[in-house]
């Protein structure tokens, strides 16, 4: 992608910041806290707009609620899954620095619902295996799981008993043939298919584990992964795609290349929501290195 074009999607993305430093969920729409994040996480990517980014995390931290979760809603605390992406915006800038632990610490302590697998379970996966859910109180799932394992890490926690047993969670969740989708393998004995974007979070999120399993371990992951089947030029896909396969130093040299070109797409489909715009240029400014999004500058 030439600078021009890199440089006409950022201020895409800038034009969607409001008056009070939230980012608007697309042009013309309300402000939602994975939008404002994700908006610092890119931008501060891109070493853009120092006073913008500035703005986005301070209005996650004026949604913080007094527990460290940040919610979706103030009228859903239960749906608070944007915390750890709030963890990934605040981290660069050491004033926000308390607020990151915070949500931390909440997060550690609010895992998913599990149980015991029933004999009879239609679903093949270990039920007892702890992660993280998108709503508190129910079942933990890969992306979100994946989410809070990089911003813990991230914020330096990754030796915590949480993350070891999220790690053992998303490989009891790898599909025999290889990949992830959001969280089942077999259900009725039937092989569900895998979805890229969930590969690209679970191999992501396993990388940045003090002792990553072993590659054989993922290997069949990485390979579906790096195959043409995945090389799609999908926002989503390919940016997830970029972050899993970086993370374990695979995948082909134009790793980028479906990236620039889902950005470019949007001239012919129309502009992508500020989360997905967001994270394909995160992807971009960082070579599709994830931990390289919340460096201090």
């Amino acid at each position: 992608m030439t600078p021009r074009a890199l440089d006409r999607h950022r201020d895409a993305l800038l034009a969607r910041a409001l008056p009070d430093g939230s980012f608007a969920l697309a042009p013309g729409m309300q402000a939602r806290p994975e939008a404002t994040a994700w908006a610092a996480v890119a931008l501060h990517a891109l070493n853009a707009a120092p006073a913008v980014v500035v703005a986005a995390r301070t209005a996650l931290a004026r949604l913080q609620r007094p527990d460290g979760s940040v919610p979706l809603a103030p009228e859903c605390p239960e749906a608070a899954w944007p915390t750890p992406l709030a963890i990934l915006a605040w981290l660069p800038d050491p004033h926000f620095r308390g607020r990151a632990e915070a949500a931390a610490a909440w997060l550690l302590g609010h895992p998913g619902r599990h149980w015991a697998k029933a004999a009879d379970s239609p679903s093949d996966h270990d039920t007892s295996l702890k992660g993280w859910p998108w709503i508190e109180g129910t079942h933990s799932w890969v992306e979100p799981t994946a989410q809070v394992m990089l911003s813990l890490a991230a914020l330096g926690q990754a030796e915590t008993p949480e993350m070891a047993e999220a790690g053992r969670m998303l490989l009891d969740r790898q599909l025999p043939a290889g990949g992830w989708n959001y969280g089942n393998t077999r259900v009725f004995r039937h092989e569900l298919r895998p979805m890229p974007e969930c590969t690209g979070h679970a191999l992501a999120a396993l990388a940045v584990l003090p002792t990553p399993p072993p590659q054989a371990a993922v290997a069949k992951s990485l390979a579906s992964l790096a195959g043409p089947d995945c090389a799609v030029a999908t926002p989503l896909t390919a940016t997830w795609r970029a972050f899993g396969l970086v993370a374990w130093e695979e995948g082909p040299p134009d790793i980028l290349e479906p990236v620039a070109r889902a950005l470019d797409r949007q001239s012919r489909y129309g502009a992508y929501d500020t989360p997905l715009l967001a994270q394909a240029l995160a992807a971009l400014a960082s070579g599709g290195r994830f931990a390289d999004l919340t460096r201090r500058t």
